[in-house]
């Protein structure tokens, strides 16, 4: 899904990751850490910050989101940047390496303390870690009416594939660190377990524009199982779920599209 990712989901984070880049108050002469780079949005932006004097490395376990990343460094022309296969859980570089670590929405909730001790491990001494991380929306955000409306048409005869997808994610709900690192007490908690002080989190609330249905179907088919959701559901199916949703979006109406929320919180804090 790297290529639908990057045309139809990146481009709507780089705000995020704008603000969060302006947030660690990056400098020429910096390393950094991008954790779950992804396609590298955001180590792109940090790299053409820091300069050829800096160093970011991007690390990830998506291999095809990894060669996105690569090819988006190469027509940049940028050399102070590189892209590693790494599980956050395991960063195999040495303790105290990186003035700066920064994650877009890559904190897993699976394991997610010890990436955050991993984290914390290399850091240099008075290094900075920076983080946008989902929180829960401020309903009606938009959102749960696409969620309700999915529920309700997807396939009852699903793939050994889709059947695997829907319980990883029903496993991940029932751990309870799907929620933990959307609640920034507790995240936060987290971090200050893992040894991080001055632990800050600011939350922020923003709209999200869809010009059209065509539009956030797009957007949504561009994560893995959602895609496998809608190639999955029969016909029928398929047209009672347009019409159930373009009704039920009636209320988020914006001018000639639809308008949906996002709610984030940023982290900041150190080692």
């Amino acid at each position: 899904m790297s290529e639908a990712y990057e045309a139809h989901v990146v481009p709507r984070f780089r705000p995020f990751t704008e603000r969060l880049i302006e947030r660690a108050g990056l400098t020429p002469n910096t390393t950094v850490l991008d954790v779950s780079t992804g396609t590298g949005q955001c180590a792109l932006l940090a790299a053409k910050t820091v300069g050829g004097t800096g160093l970011v490395v991007g690390i990830d376990l998506a291999d095809g989101a990894l060669a996105v990343a690569q090819t988006n460094a190469a027509r940049s022309g940028l050399r102070n940047l590189r892209f590693e296969m790494l599980d956050s859980r395991n960063i195999v570089y040495r303790q105290q390496t990186f003035d700066r670590v920064l994650t877009s929405f890559g904190i897993p909730a699976i394991g997610h303390p010890q990436v955050l001790q991993e984290v914390h491990r290399v850091m240099k001494d008075g290094a900075s870690f920076h983080a946008v991380e989902w929180a829960p929306p401020d309903a009606p955000s938009g959102w749960e009416a696409w969620d309700e409306v999915l529920a309700a048409h997807r396939t009852t005869t699903p793939s050994a594939t889709l059947r695997a997808l829907r319980e990883a994610a029903e496993m991940v709900r029932e751990t309870g660190d799907y929620l933990a690192i959307r609640d920034a007490e507790a995240l936060g908690a987290a971090m200050r377990s893992a040894g991080f002080r001055d632990v800050r989190a600011e939350r922020v609330t923003v709209p999200v524009d869809f010009a059209s249905i065509e539009e956030l179907l797009a957007f949504r088919s561009s994560w893995g199982s959602t895609e496998r959701e809608l190639a999955e559901m029969e016909a029928a199916r398929r047209d009672g779920f347009r019409r159930h949703l373009a009704g039920r979006l009636e209320e988020y109406r914006h001018g000639n599209g639809y308008r949906f929320h996002w709610s984030v919180v940023y982290y900041d804090a150190t080692r």
